[in-house]
């Protein structure tokens, strides 16, 4: 009986409108998929997240992002949050820490360097951030990379 059910579940599809997202999708974090209500439309989402990718290295703040969305600073945390699965904050961060990841692993610049081109505010910053998400420094990253 219960596997029965299982599979009738497996099959359901979402309600027309529901906007089916998740990290996967839209963050880029691969986490899997969830059912979102509501949130950014995609398309100003694809524009914020390519708003922050271009400007990775100078500060980016919530205020900054919601004005280009068009929306009030809380309102856009809301929504942003129901879009990427993170907040605004910890998306930027994400991105940044996935900067510094790239340039340790194909450059040779000082992390000194690296975590100002990212966006940090200095290398103290980076490796503090870098750590908490990675689990590893930035200097023993670059050496395992190698």
């Amino acid at each position: 009986m219960l596997s029965s059910i299982g599979s009738q579940t497996s099959q359901l599809k979402p309600p027309p409108g529901m906007i089916v997202a998740g990290p996967v999708d839209v963050a880029g974090r691969g986490d899997g998929q969830a059912l979102a209500y509501g949130g950014l439309p995609p398309r100003a989402f694809q524009r914020v997240r390519d708003y922050i990718l271009a400007h990775l290295e100078e500060e980016i703040t919530n205020r900054d992002l919601a004005e280009f969305a068009g929306l009030s600073a809380f309102h856009f945390a809301r929504v942003f949050k129901q879009s990427a699965g993170v907040s605004p904050h910890q998306f930027v961060l994400e991105r940044r820490v996935e900067r510094v990841k790239r340039l340790l692993a194909e450059t040779d610049l000082p992390i000194a360097q690296i975590a100002v081109a990212a966006g940090f505010a200095d290398q103290s910053h980076c490796a503090r951030r870098f750590r908490e998400l990675v689990g590893i420094t930035p200097t023993r990253f670059r050496w395992l990379s190698r």
